[in-house]
């Protein structure tokens, strides 16, 4: 694979990575408020028994007791419904969360395969250069020992005969 296309792949993971990031954060965002949410009604509830219990003792008419019971069946369905809420929204935010890791796991593995094949070119490219140095030495070598058959410059300054 080439270094150019590697690199569209590993920045199109990334964007994903952090789409996927801020997706789960959202998520857990609104997993929280449904669970806040929920604590409110339990809490209005509570309170809302409290007050009938409080109230017990005074005699109540049919309708206001049927009112009272109608009223707190649809505090429990609310409360109820917002139990799903809460589920929904966290299964939701921990899908997020296998997302982000699938993303990331992709993200890493692209990344690594491209340390692998710089770290692969670095290679061809030390053994071409090492190739080169090594040819010129061999030449320089040939040319040295080709130089030996000849009167070197030193040697025809220490002879009498040229001077």
């Amino acid at each position: 694979m080439e270094r150019a296309t590697l690199q569209v792949l590993i920045d199109q993971a990334r964007s994903r990575s952090d789409a996927a990031q801020v997706r789960h954060a959202a998520l857990l965002r609104a997993a929280e408020q449904a669970r806040a949410q929920r604590r409110l009604l339990d809490q209005y509830t509570q309170e809302y028994e409290d007050r009938g219990r409080m109230r017990q003792g005074e005699s109540r008419d049919p309708s206001a007791t049927a009112n009272y019971r109608a009223f707190q069946a649809r505090l429990q369905q609310a409360a109820d419904t917002q139990e799903r809420e809460v589920q929904v929204r966290t299964r939701a935010a921990e899908a997020a969360a296998a997302d982000v890791a699938q993303c990331l796991r992709k993200l890493k593995s692209l990344e690594t395969l491209a340390r692998r094949q710089a770290a692969q070119q670095e290679r061809i490219e030390e053994r071409r250069d090492q190739k080169h140095t090594d040819e010129f030495a061999q030449r320089a070598h040939a040319a040295g020992r080709s130089a030996g058959t000849r009167p070197s410059l030193q040697g025809a300054l220490h002879d009498p005969d040229t001077q």
